[in-house]
């Protein structure tokens, strides 16, 4: 049933253009900037000039260990480049009235629910593959000996980007679902990641935060840089964390299916 599902869906997306466009676009970007990574960093130093004698640009960003949870954290702020697969694929199969034939044609809606979720793992498991071969291009390129015990620690970073892909596209999913429109899922979707939730985390009490939708999805890999300032930092995926993340997946996979159970296709 799963084979069968993604190649429905897949009979759908390898002819669009935007399909194509975005993966293209999310790729290029990805590998850009992840491999100019220390450039960008020594072009930074101006932010933290009032530390002596730093230069993150000399730091090990791009080795084992350090390069799983650099890269991957870098590469999770263009996961919005594949949420617009989801999100035009949603709202296109409701313009031009596919779901509802689908659903005439005997797919049921969760078996359609699941060609849309099954589309979402099948790009965050290329998104993460991609991750993983930039990161072990980078760091077997850096010029000094590796270990192969540093090759392996940090590589739950890796485990960690997929589920927080998988989870974004489902809440990409659930919108578009509650939305049927492009525009306003976007909109929705960046106005919510980036500043409503922001307020509301603000005005809530500082034991909650961790526990928001987008915190519990970003908390997997926290901003790792200020390692090399200052002792300490994230140095493994929180379970707990990890936990919150895929069960709001579960949650909003759950609404996503109310309101395709209710809705009028």
């Amino acid at each position: 049933m799963v084979i069968k599902s993604l190649r429905l869906e897949f009979r759908k997306q390898l002819p669009s253009a935007t399909f194509w466009i975005m993966l293209s676009l999310h790729a290029f970007v990805l590998i850009l900037v992840a491999t100019n990574l220390n450039t960008f960093l020594k072009n930074a130093n101006i932010m933290v000039n009032d530390i002596p004698d730093l230069d993150l640009a000399l730091k090990p960003i791009l080795q084992f260990p350090d390069v799983w949870q650099n890269v991957t954290y870098i590469a999770g702020y263009f996961k919005i480049v594949l949420a617009l697969i989801i999100i035009t694929s949603v709202s296109n199969e409701f313009a031009s009235a596919t779901a509802r034939q689908n659903i005439i044609d005997g797919l049921s809606r969760r078996q359609w629910l699941y060609t849309k979720i099954g589309l979402a793992k099948v790009l965050a498991l290329f998104s993460t593959l991609l991750v993983l071969a930039v990161c072990l291009t980078l760091g077997f390129s850096q010029g000094n000996q590796v270990e192969l015990a540093d090759v392996f620690t940090g590589i739950d970073f890796l485990l960690a980007y997929f589920i927080e892909l998988v989870v974004y596209f489902i809440y990409a999913l659930f919108l578009t679902l509650l939305l049927k429109r492009t525009g306003l899922s976007v909109i929705l979707l960046l106005a919510y990641d980036f500043i409503i939730e922001p307020i509301l985390s603000w005005s809530a009490p500082e034991q909650f935060r961790p526990f928001m939708p987008m915190n519990a999805i970003d908390n997997l890999n926290k901003f790792p840089f200020t390692k090399y300032v200052e002792a300490g930092g994230q140095g493994v995926v929180s379970l707990e964390q990890l936990a919150w993340a895929i069960s709001y997946g579960v949650l909003f996979a759950f609404l996503s299916y109310l309101i395709l159970k209710k809705r009028d296709l």
